[in-house]
């Protein structure tokens, strides 16, 4: 299952605390990625993507003002290390109290992420990447999941990027090995299939 709480995560240098953990719900210390911080008429709301799961932070509810200041200098797709107190929990959305983040440079897939944002062409029509969410326009909107396995958790080695259709089964995604990547072109392999998945710009 992608949305799976870890408690594995070793403490990270950051500002101290600006409010005891468990203050507004359960504590939890993440890495993760930096989508955007949108302002409106309520205020900003700040989103994050770690561990398969959409991370929210509203200005006008719990969160440290200054780790939301902080955050929203930060460039899209920017790997990011986190504590918050989870306030409400959905199918793939997670409402949060920001507490602290801080940048993680060492993040092994920083790079690959990074490279990934922004639109692409696939099969002659543009798909949209922003973080880790993947939006294909008439087909679905995907969060992506990366590591060396695909849903059913079998070694493969190589990096693959599981796509998890937003709404749809948690334990099913469509599994794409990262072949080649470049500043304008992205080759996937459907593991499933054998098809070629090119990302071009």
């Amino acid at each position: 299952m992608r949305f799976a709480l870890s408690t594995s995560l070793i403490l990270f240098a950051a500002p101290a605390f600006a409010f005891e953990p468990g203050t507004h719900g359960e504590p939890t210390e993440e890495t993760g990625y930096f989508v955007a911080c949108n302002t409106g008429e309520g205020g900003s709301a700040c989103e994050i993507h770690a561990r398969g799961a959409v991370f929210m932070a509203y200005s006008e509810g719990s969160s440290e003002p200054q780790a939301m200041d902080a955050l929203a200098e930060l460039p899209q797709g920017a790997p990011i290390k986190f504590t918050a107190d989870m306030i409400s929990m959905g199918d793939v959305t997670v409402e949060m109290a920001l507490n602290t983040v801080a940048p993680y440079p060492d993040d092994p897939n920083a790079a690959l992420v990074q490279g990934l944002q922004g639109t692409w062409s696939k099969d002659g029509k543009d798909i949209v990447i922003t973080g880790l969410e993947w939006l294909e326009p008439e087909v679905a909107d995907y969060l992506i999941s990366l590591g060396s396995a695909c849903s059913d958790g079998v070694e493969l080695g190589a990096m693959h990027l599981s796509l998890y259709q937003m709404g749809g089964d948690p334990f099913s995604s469509i599994c794409l090995e990262l072949v080649e990547q470049t500043d304008v072109k992205v080759t996937l392999r459907d593991v499933a299939t054998g098809t070629e998945v090119l990302l071009t710009r």
